[in-house]
């Protein structure tokens, strides 16, 4: 078997051995290697920017729907006034949504901005929810100082007990100057609101004066005492002044009422003309001096209509006086109260009366300038109308029928009758006429023109087959 021959290896593994040499040297920076190297860096760097701004997108539209979320809680809580209360209710609702929505998320590195991204969130939101719970406690204690300040103001306008009028004073004082320390208003707010006050309470004082017995006198001297030129300025004095005077007289001045007062409300306008501030200001200037011109016109020409339905209301009180003893005359020669009237008689006496009450109200509201004599003209007529109307049907009435009347006056009867019941069908009868019928219907017991007529038509056409 042949013998395979071994060498010993005299130089290193990675000693170039011997062999063919170039002498060529690669220059590490001007190879096509060398020239790649930085465009696979560049590549690289895109890959991995590319990756994180994905990931940055898809955490932003998560924390955008969360944010979403957390606003609509946020304003739910926007009138807590309890600060605590507030925070917790918005932690309950919105950390629930908050782990839920986090529990999605695969990538790791979305779930961290996220989570970044909602506890950055978080400290503005805790933020908001703390200005608006104290908006909304300086609200409402704002809304409560006003109702107590309005609750004192009425308390203070409706007595004239001077102690109580002290101390709804120096109270509403109090609660001013409370609130502006609670809330940590400016000295310039705080003074407003206390200016405001006293406006209102010399206004309040102004309404109760006017229109008494020297209350013009009496409001200069609450105005001197107060010094209210300091605090209440000319134009709103004037105005004040005015309305309070002017409310004063509008209780006077109801027309048709008695106890209206119209020369006392155009002593009052007087008043408002030459009423003087001690500063010297004369209300009835600019436009606060057309309005007294205009309100005095008003009450002069209030005052003739005023007087005319005065009249008219005394004229109307003796006719309605004159007018119910015709009445009652006309009753009584009907059924005699002091007599024994048969029971036909007494209802029909009734009928009359009403009648004649319907009769005269239409004539008042049809007539309303009509004089007391033509009122009383119309009650007289009214009267002898009713009484022939009356004596009329006690003709016709069938108990009382006069058999001896002539076959002529039977038929004339009977045709009218017939001609009036068809325009009564057809809608044309006249009123007057038709009330006729109905009062005879009833005075012979019948209910209605229709079931007294199926018994008086046959008996006037036997009549006349009789005679």
């Amino acid at each position: 078997m042949p013998k395979i021959p071994t060498f010993t290896a005299r130089g290193r593994p990675t000693e170039e051995t011997e062999g063919i040499k170039t002498g060529i040297q690669i220059s590490p920076t001007s190879s096509i290697a060398a020239k790649i190297l930085p465009a696979m860096d560049v590549i690289s760097d895109y890959t991995i920017n590319k990756r994180n701004n994905e990931e940055q997108l898809s955490a932003d539209k998560i924390i955008l729907e969360l944010k979403s979320e957390s606003d609509k809680i946020i304003f739910s809580q926007k009138d807590n006034i309890i600060e605590e209360d507030a925070i917790n209710n918005y932690k309950q609702t919105f950390n629930p949504k908050v782990i839920q929505k986090i529990s999605t998320i695969q990538n790791k590195r979305v779930k961290q901005l996220v989570e970044s991204g909602i506890d950055l969130d978080n400290s503005e939101n805790i933020y908001h929810l703390k200005q608006n719970s104290f908006q909304a406690l300086e609200k409402d204690s704002l809304t409560n100082v006003n109702n107590k300040i309005t609750s004192l103001m009425g308390r203070y306008a409706t007595t004239d007990n001077p102690i109580l009028k002290i101390k709804y004073k120096v109270t509403t004082e109090d609660v001013i100057k409370k609130y502006s320390k609670d809330f940590n208003l400016p000295d310039n707010i705080r003074d407003q609101k206390l200016k405001a006050a006293k406006q209102d309470f010399l206004l309040a004082d102004m309404n109760q004066f006017a229109g008494k017995i020297n209350g013009a006198e009496e409001i200069k001297n609450l105005d001197n005492t107060l010094k209210g030129t300091n605090f209440l300025n000319d134009e709103d004095f004037g105005a004040g002044f005015f309305n309070a005077y002017n409310n004063k007289i509008s209780e006077l001045t109801i027309k048709g009422n008695p106890e209206s007062d119209y020369e006392r409300a155009l002593d009052l306008v007087d008043e408002l003309k030459n009423f003087k501030r001690s500063n010297g200001y004369k209300v009835d200037t600019g436009k606060i001096s057309i309005q007294i011109d205009n309100l005095e016109q008003k009450v002069l020409n209030e005052k003739i209509s005023h007087d005319s339905l005065l009249r008219k209301q005394g004229d109307n009180k003796i006719f309605y006086d004159y007018s119910s003893s015709l009445k009652t005359d006309l009753s009584q020669s009907i059924a005699d109260p002091f007599g024994q009237p048969e029971l036909e008689a007494r209802l029909a006496a009734t009928e009359i009366e009403d009648e004649f009450d319907r009769r005269i109200k239409q004539y008042i509201s049809a007539y309303p300038d009509a004089t007391l004599e033509e009122k009383k003209s119309y009650a007289r007529s009214t009267t002898y109308v009713l009484k022939s109307k009356y004596e009329d049907n006690q003709i016709l009435k069938i108990s009382e029928f006069n058999l001896q009347a002539t076959e002529i006056d039977i038929l004339s009867k009977y045709n009218t009758t017939v001609d009036d019941m068809k325009k009564l069908s057809e809608g044309t009868l006249n009123q007057d006429i038709i009330e006729s019928y109905e009062s005879l219907a009833r005075l012979n017991g019948y209910q209605d023109i229709q079931s007294f007529m199926n018994d008086y038509l046959p008996l006037l056409k036997a009549q006349l087959s009789e005679g």
